[in-house]
């Protein structure tokens, strides 16, 4: 019962129990006048409370709308016995109930399953325990080179060798990668992939016979380089600061390494033609991976970009040589390489979103050193790779969702087209 029932009902007590000695005394018309008065008061009494209580609901409920409200996208949820920072990426903040108010803690909704994805994709996404990410990938590449062998005559006229090499490379990668969430800020991962490899290559001009053409194929397959990772949110999104994720990886040379791999000449190539004997599938060195990523929502658009730097570990060989007949034992130092890319994305609904970003990795030059000689840099191995991605990420259900990704290469080093798609699994 309300404090304004209990004066109406005592109210309406007390003055039936004031006029008790007059309603025994008076006539019969005056105490139905009395009792008529009495309950018009008490009908006065109830109206002004049911309008009391009315008002008392609406102001309730105007006090927590007014409450200020801050959802951000991807992120994690706050913690059992902690509250929500704000600013935090996906915490829902509750409305403070005030003391004695008896007003219901209210919560936020969830972030979108599709804004989880764009940070699970381009960040990192702490709130799920753990998860299981399958995944499939395909590159390809044609080159094309001219080489000349000899000199100009008179200026004018080339005396010598003209040979025009083509090689085609498509590779498909299956992995899988599983990630476990310690807490809100810390995560670790492991990548196992698979590589299958296809290679071509032909050759013609050579010796002068420019109708002349050699060609070979080269395909196996062979676990890759396994990494390990972790991550590390250095600061939450909270009004212009981003979040803030800082990561290291290293990557073990498990998968096949490049070096001491033999040459073969192709039959009837008239020694124009050599092919490898077996591809490769990994860097052969121990590497390591520092890097910092940043994400940032300005709605209708999140904003990302990350930095890294590679440094390889040098690794020493007991062959080296590509010449079947031949063994040099050396010690490599494959170039370090240092990565950047930027890009936006966009939740479209609850289980849709899209992406665009550019990718840029550029390769210091490798370095070899023989056994009784000075260290040399090997001519062409720099690289200067840039991709455009154009990504899409759809929620097939609560713990399941489907990531789509196409990269166009932008420079020469980088492969022509990739194409890849990603299933991730949260438990």
């Amino acid at each position: 019962m309300s404090a304004t029932s209990f004066r109406c009902t005592t109210l309406s007590f007390c003055i039936g129990l004031a006029l008790t000695p007059t309603i025994q005394a008076a006539s019969d018309p005056e105490v139905a006048q009395l009792q008529q008065q009495v309950r018009e008061m008490q009908q006065r009494y109830e109206q002004q409370n049911a309008v009391l209580k009315a008002m008392a609901i609406k102001i309730q409920r105007l006090e927590q709308e007014s409450q200020p409200r801050n959802v951000k996208v991807g992120g994690t949820q706050p913690q059992p016995g902690t509250s929500a920072e704000q600013g935090e990426p996906g915490t829902a903040s509750p409305t403070t109930p005030q003391a004695g108010a008896g007003e219901e803690v209210v919560k936020e909704a969830p972030a979108s399953r599709s804004a989880e994805a764009v940070y699970r994709e381009q960040h990192a996404l702490f709130d799920r325990k753990i998860t299981i990410e399958p995944g499939i990938s395909y590159s390809h590449s044609d080159r094309r080179d001219l080489f000349l062998n000899g000199f100009l005559a008179l200026d004018a006229i080339f005396l010598g060798d003209i040979s025009l090499d083509r090689v085609k490379a498509d590779t498909w990668t299956f992995d899988l990668t599983g990630r476990y969430s310690y807490n809100d800020r810390l995560q670790f991962d492991i990548n196992v992939p698979y590589l299958y490899r296809d290679s071509s290559f032909n050759t013609s001009g050579a010796g002068f016979a420019t109708d002349q053409l050699a060609e070979g194929d080269v395909s196996n397959g062979d676990i890759g380089d396994v990494s390990f990772g972790a991550f590390y949110r250095l600061f939450r999104e909270q009004g212009s600061r981003p979040d803030t994720v800082l990561s290291l990886r290293v990557k073990t040379p498990t998968g096949k390494d490049p070096y001491g791999i033999k040459f073969v000449e192709v039959a009837d190539s008239g020694g124009n033609l050599t092919l490898p004997t077996e591809l490769p599938t990994g860097n052969g060195v121990w590497s390591v991976t520092p890097g910092i990523s940043i994400i940032k929502t300005t709605d209708p658009a999140i904003l990302f970009a990350n930095l890294s730097y590679t440094y390889n570990f040098e690794e020493s060989f007991s062959d080296i040589s590509t010449d079947v007949n031949t063994r040099t034992s050396a010690d490599v130092d494959l170039g370090d390489s240092f990565a950047l890319g930027a890009g936006f994305a966009f939740a479209l609904n609850e289980k849709l979103s899209a992406s665009m970003s550019y990718s840029h990795r550029i390769t210091r030059e490798t370095s070899i050193k023989q056994n009784g000689q000075s260290e040399q840099s090997i001519n062409g191995s720099d690289a200067s790779a840039g991709l455009l991605n154009f990504g899409i990420s759809y929620s097939l259900g609560d713990n399941l969702t489907m990531t789509g990704n196409v990269g166009i290469g932008i420079t020469p080093d980088a492969p022509d087209v990739t194409v890849g798609f990603r299933f991730p699994y949260n438990f």
